[in-house]
């Protein structure tokens, strides 16, 4: 063999191996902490040559976190489970069983929190963000923030105000500014990050009917694998089985070194696995709902029409009160939100439903690629000299989707006037949101349609905090 073909032979086989490199941490649904999402559509992310970004938005989930106050009872309770058991094991992947215990060490203060890695996500977003467009921002003034106020956790506010630290640097306190809005306020209805909070019919039932079928497909062959691998009382279940990929992703970016739960599932059990989160996504909050998938069109609606004005447009509220928004537009809210807003941006439109029985091989949704911790829908606005415009084109994790009906644009974008009427259809075939959603609360303002919060910084149902 001569030397060009050993060094392509070697090339090939390199190719071979990187081709089938398997990151468990990267298909774990919305359980996973924040990556920048695979180059599933072959269209560049970088500003197309001759054009310039004069706008960006961004709506994300909140960084990586602690589990909430019943996962971790499920995960102490599996944990008392296996001591009782005096289990032996026959595989070296399960060793770590009989010793496993949660991994909070202060549960207590914990739960429901950011976690440090989510505190290095935020930091990191918001320097990235800053470097990433470097003319959006004038060095030393004041910068805006929005988030979902969350009574839950302040998780997502604690995520904006993270981000305001990364973007500001030592400045911060001085020159932020993050409104967290109070989707639970009557005033709030369709003008805030988390309008099913006001909808009634809005029911999140987990992508049940067709997540419980297909658990029972994929999972039962998993449990039966994995117990016959384990002498003495203890036996999984098959919610035990589903929760393993979970405590994979928790405890790995809890700990920031890699769970040996993420070493349990065969690369095809996880494909499965990952599969069983973008049924839950599809049908509990997205495109295979009825009224789920409706509910962040105002919201969006609200961030095309601030496109629309461009980026020196400045707004008046009612009382007089002058403001400019920053030119780029970033919030915060949770994973139902996040996958809401992905059912309404046209980039998954033309996506069959997802079957329960079978995985779809072929798709392009996949909760992994956006819904992660810290996931992020963005908008770019894009002005060019040779050919016009504005455009506008929308990315996942930092990946570029084309919106599946409006891709003439220089990189396969969307003349900024035909997405805004793309939108606007979509509002219109969804109806009266207040009759969908049921709404009887005669406080709740029946004649809002849209989502104008960017653009006033005076609404009665907003929070003022300082990062």
């Amino acid at each position: 063999m001569g030397a060009f073909s050993e060094l392509l032979a070697v090339v090939l086989a390199a190719h071979s191996v990187a081709a089938h490199d398997f990151d468990v941490l990267r298909h774990l649904g919305g359980n996973g902490q924040w990556f920048r999402g695979p180059e599933v559509t072959g269209i560049s992310s970088e500003t197309p040559s001759g054009c310039t970004v004069d706008l960006a938005a961004s709506f994300s989930r909140h960084g990586s976190r602690y589990p909430d106050r019943g996962a971790y009872n499920g995960w102490a309770n599996l944990s008392a489970r296996i001591q009782e058991g005096q289990l032996s094991v026959h595989d070296k992947s399960l060793s770590f069983l009989s010793s496993w215990k949660p991994v909070l060490k202060f549960p207590d203060q914990q739960i429901a929190q950011l976690s440090t890695t989510g505190y290095k996500e935020l930091y990191d977003m918001g320097a990235t963000t800053r470097l990433q467009y470097p003319d959006l921002y004038d060095y030393n003034t004041d910068f805006t923030v929005w988030a979902n106020y969350y009574s839950s956790s302040p998780r997502v506010r604690d995520s904006a105000r993270l981000f305001a630290r990364g973007f500001l640097g030592p400045n911060a306190t001085e020159l932020g500014s993050i409104y967290a809005l109070n989707a639970s306020d009557p005033r709030s209805w369709l003008n805030s990050l988390a309008p099913s909070d006001l909808c009634p019919a809005y029911a999140d039932n987990g992508g049940s009917p067709q997540t419980d079928t297909w658990a029972n497909i994929y999972l039962p062959p998993i449990r039966k694998r994995l117990n016959k691998l384990i002498k003495g009382s203890f036996q999984f279940t098959q919610d035990d089985i589903s929760s393993i990929p979970y405590l994979c992703g928790f405890e790995t970016q809890i700990t920031g070194t890699k769970s040996p739960w993420c070493s349990i599932f065969t690369e095809s059990e996880m494909l499965q696995y990952e599969y069983a989160q973008d049924l839950r996504y599809w049908y509990g909050t997205g495109l295979g709902t009825d009224i789920e998938k409706y509910l962040m069109l105002p919201v969006l609606g609200g961030l095309i029409q601030r496109f629309v004005d461009g980026p020196n447009a400045t707004y008046t509220d009612a009382d007089g009160t002058t403001f400019v928004p920053p030119k780029i537009i970033t919030s915060f809210s949770n994973d139902g939100q996040i996958n809401q807003l992905a059912a309404a941006i046209g980039v998954f439109d033309n996506e069959p439903q997802l079957p329960a029985n079978k995985v779809l091989r072929e798709r392009l949704f996949k909760a992994s690629n956006f819904c992660t911790m810290r996931g992020t829908i963005s908008f770019e606005r894009l002005s060019c000299s040779s050919r016009g415009g504005p455009y506008v084109r929308v990315k996942l994790n930092d990946v570029v989707y084309p919106v599946a009906s409006c891709q003439t644009g220089p990189g396969r974008s969307c003349p900024l006037k035909d997405y805004q009427s793309l939108v606007q259809k979509k509002i219109s075939h969804a109806g009266n949101f207040a009759a969908i959603c049921n709404i009887t609360d005669p406080a709740v303002p029946r004649d809002q349609k849209s989502a104008p919060f960017f653009t006033n910084t005076t609404l009665p149902f907003a929070t003022l905090l300082k990062p």
